[in-house]
């Protein structure tokens, strides 16, 4: 049925466009006109073309957006309908414009857009036997068609196509008309464009290819699903060679040149397509396009733009292959592997989110847990406790007991909080409190201070979600994102600036305009003083003997780094979150139906998190923090806080200037080493006294 019905439209086309042809002869043999094929073209034009061809649209074609990072390195494509990268008429070098005219269309620079001879002998054959036989096409001809026209072969299709062509040569260049072609023809292997297609088979940008490897190109427009090198690289080394004699015979190469060329291997990139190398980043890009610039963001996957983001290709790289390597896999969960990882690296110096993963694989889930699971971070709220500890002007040495204790909780009832394991350590400094995460004194100094002004810190310092106004938000109670633990540590790794973090650098579209621009902001919420004595503090749970990363030192090979594990209640959630001055990381490892994961923070997070520094690090220099003026390091005593006595266990301390303590510990002269001092030290504390102090003293810059 629709075979007939096929034929039967062919015939009364045909029947229509004979009806027409010998109205028009019979025309112009009655006024014995002379026309020339242009404007025969035209006047046949104006009787068969539509309307909407003779006011023909400028080209829109679905291209690819290309994404590179901060340093100009392509990282992914994301494919629109089909795989095509656009590029300039500048970065299209010499030698592939000379070898796709010399194949294709060697008369292209000097003669008219359509062939006059060659239309005629085609026309002739065409109309002898009523049926398109023969086409003859020069490069705007086959735009023309590629652009706007099917492959049907009728007349009034070839009618059509010159009348476009003509249009074509008067509104564009022979600069902008081999640009087009060459941004559209197809190359094989799904590649549209000569950029497509210079990245599929070299692994390389147009602007880089060779005269073998532009004359394999050109050579493989004719036909290619024959001459794709993947397939048939003998038809296509033939081919490559008949293009190379081709431009030596028209000069646009020496015959030497042409010899030596044909003498080269294909040299071909065996790499698969390179398609979005990081999906969850690529998604986080989207967003913030879609916030910034409603447009480019709607049109990301079609729009053929080029986003340079401040993704820095080596690090997310590592990122990616350490959580492949070193996160926990129970099994999987409605075809997800549980438990889920997510991970953000910031440079706190101007808010580039250097690397991002929002789980472990973009094909089974696009939740992205990076920037959207907000959940319970332990005690990695540490960081912005303390850091309210240190501005309000306490002592650096100040001490709490890590005793039983209860605190109202209204109607009546009591909390009675605990440490993991029902352990007490006894009277602490904030040093040892922050090594050993210490519920209790943590507790303490947020009754001290004041759930409210704790809250505002956090929030100063870069964390976005609603905070409960209670104790417990100094453990980790409110939910928070990895996303926005990285950016509030930031804040003490540059040394008091809130970042504004920012993933797009910039953005053009297909023709090379600048669509969107982005730049870092920053603004001071902690003074350089507060900043410095706080990572001091946070260098304990790495070095010091019992902190709860210390066991993850020796991973990151002595490099001055800070860091703060979280387990969430019932261990939810494992979290590491730690810093140095080049690059801050949140490390989230969870299931994503919140049942217990089973893992504290430096047995989930810990791995991937420091496996991932180490390796994002290894080629920049171990530096620490830099010290401000206004600083002092006074001697000690470790369990009262109050300066050296000459007879306790003492350590030097880094305070603010002012802040510091102005008694000496008492207990000298009853025999003791701290005598009445360090009452109450559980868990075996006392008897390490000495490792625990040289811990410490490496703890301090």
């Amino acid at each position: 049925m629709d075979k007939h019905r096929g034929r039967h439209e062919k015939s009364s086309e045909g029947g229509w466009f004979r009806q027409r042809w010998d109205r028009l002869v019979r025309r112009l043999s009655n006024t014995g006109a002379m026309v020339s094929l242009p404007a025969l073209v035209i006047g046949i034009g104006a009787i068969m073309v539509p309307t909407a061809w003779i006011f023909m649209p400028a080209p829109n074609l679905p291209a690819d957006t290309t994404i590179y990072d901060q340093h100009g390195r392509l990282v992914s494509v994301l494919y629109s309908t089909v795989n095509r990268m656009p590029v300039s008429y500048q970065q299209i070098p010499a030698v592939m414009q000379n070898a796709l005219v010399a194949i294709e269309d060697d008369t292209f620079w000097v003669e008219p857009a359509i062939d006059p001879v060659g239309i005629m002998r085609a026309a002739v054959t065409d109309l002898a036997h009523r049926q398109i036989l023969q086409g003859g096409s020069t490069i705007t001809q086959q735009l023309a068609k590629n652009l706007y026209l099917s492959d049907q072969r009728t007349f009034r299709r070839k009618f059509a196509e010159l009348f476009i062509t003509l249009k074509l040569s008067t509104i564009y260049s022979k600069k902008q008309i081999l640009t087009m072609y060459l941004n559209d023809v197809y190359f094989g292997e799904g590649a549209y464009g000569v950029q497509a297609a210079s990245e599929r088979y070299f692994g390389h940008s147009v602007s880089n290819l060779t005269l073998p490897q532009a004359a394999l190109l050109a050579g493989v427009v004719n036909a290619p699903s024959y001459y794709d090198p993947l397939v048939n690289p003998g038809a296509a080394m033939a081919r490559r060679n008949v293009v190379l004699s081709q431009m030596a015979t028209l000069h646009y190469i020496t015959p030497s040149q042409a010899a030596q060329a044909q003498a080269m291997p294909l040299e071909l990139n065996a790499a698969t397509p390179m398609g979005n190398r990081a999906p969850y980043f690529t998604q986080f890009v989207a967003e913030q396009l879609s916030q910034a610039d409603p447009k480019v963001g709607k049109n990301l996957y079609t729009g053929g733009y080029r986003v340079v983001t401040t993704m820095n290709w080596p690090i997310q790289q590592a990122a990616q292959n350490d959580v492949a390597a070193y996160a926990p896999i129970n099994g999987k969960v409605n075809g997800v592997y549980q438990p889920q990882t997510a991970l953000v690296a910031i440079n706190p110096q101007n808010g580039y989110v250097e690397a991002l993963i929002g789980g472990d694989n973009f094909k089974n889930s696009q939740f992205d847990r990076a920037t959207l699971a907000a959940r319970q971070p332990g005690s990695t709220m540490k960081y912005y406790l303390y850091s309210t500890v240190i501005n309000d002007g306490y002592a650096t040495s100040a001490v709490k007991d890590s005793a039983p204790v209860k605190f109202p909780a209204g109607n009546g009832t009591w909390y009675v909080p605990h440490n993991y394991g029902y352990v007490y350590n006894g009277p602490l400094t904030i040093r040892r409190a922050i090594a050993l995460s210490d519920d209790i004194v943590a507790l303490k100094w947020m009754n001290t201070v004041g759930p409210t002004a704790m809250i505002a810190m956090a929030h100063a310092m870069g964390i976005t979600s609603p905070l409960a106004n209670n104790l417990t938000t100094a453990l980790g109670s409110s939910s928070v994102t990895p996303f926005e633990m990285a950016r509030g540590v930031s804040t003490l790794a540059n040394g008091g600036y809130r970042v504004d973090p920012i993933g797009v650098l910039k953005v053009t579209d297909s023709n090379g305009r600048v669509v969107y621009t982005a730049s870092p902001k920053r603004t001071r919420v902690l003074t350089p003083q507060v900043a410095y004595v706080v990572n001091s503090l946070f260098r304990a749970p790495l070095v010091n003997t019992g902190g709860t990363a210390h066991d993850l030192e020796p991973i990151l090979g002595g490099r001055i780094v800070d860091a703060k594990t979280g387990t969430s209640s019932k261990q939810r959630d494992s979290w590491l979150v730690g810093y140095t001055p080049q690059l801050a990381t949140a490390v989230w490892v969870g299931n994503d139906n919140d049942t217990p994961v089973g893992l504290t923070g430096d047995r989930g997070a810990g791995p991937i998190w420091a496996h991932f520094m180490a390796d994002a690090l290894a080629n920049q220099p171990n530096v620490g923090f830099a010290k401000p003026s206004g600083i002092v390091t006074r001697s000690v005593c470790m369990y009262t806080g109050l300066l050296d006595n000459g007879c306790c266990t003492s350590y030097p301390e880094v305070f603010i200037q002012g802040h510091e303590p102005t008694k000496v510990s008492p207990g000298c002269g009853n025999g003791s080493s701290g005598g009445s001092a360090n009452p109450g030290v559980g868990s075996g504390i006392g008897t390490t006294a000495q490792s625990i102090l040289k811990s410490i003293l490496n703890s301090i810059p």
